[in-house]
């Protein structure tokens, strides 16, 4: 098992700072959860989760942003195919 020194610390952050890299994805509250347990788990950095709101085509379009702050674990996320991650039936 290995441990994470970060995990005593808060690891995720409610408020996006302006230096970690970010991504935007538009999926469910369910797989926020979903996603926010993985990140924990399989990432090393902090991270955050938020919603965004932005113009698109003339209408507001949510989305939810996943920032971290080590470039390395958003690699890890995009290529661990969570972002494409649909609704169980």
């Amino acid at each position: 098992m290995r441990i994470n020194p970060l995990n005593f610390f808060h690891r995720k952050v409610e408020i996006l700072p302006l230096h970690f890299t970010t991504t935007k994805v538009n999926v469910s509250d369910y797989q926020i959860k979903v996603m926010d347990k993985w990140i924990h788990e399989n990432c090393s950095g902090r991270y955050c989760l938020v919603n965004s709101v932005s113009w698109e085509k003339d209408s507001w379009k949510k989305a939810t942003v996943v920032g971290f702050e080590d470039a390395s674990d958003l690699t890890l996320f995009a290529l661990s195919g969570q972002m494409n991650q649909t609704l169980p039936f």
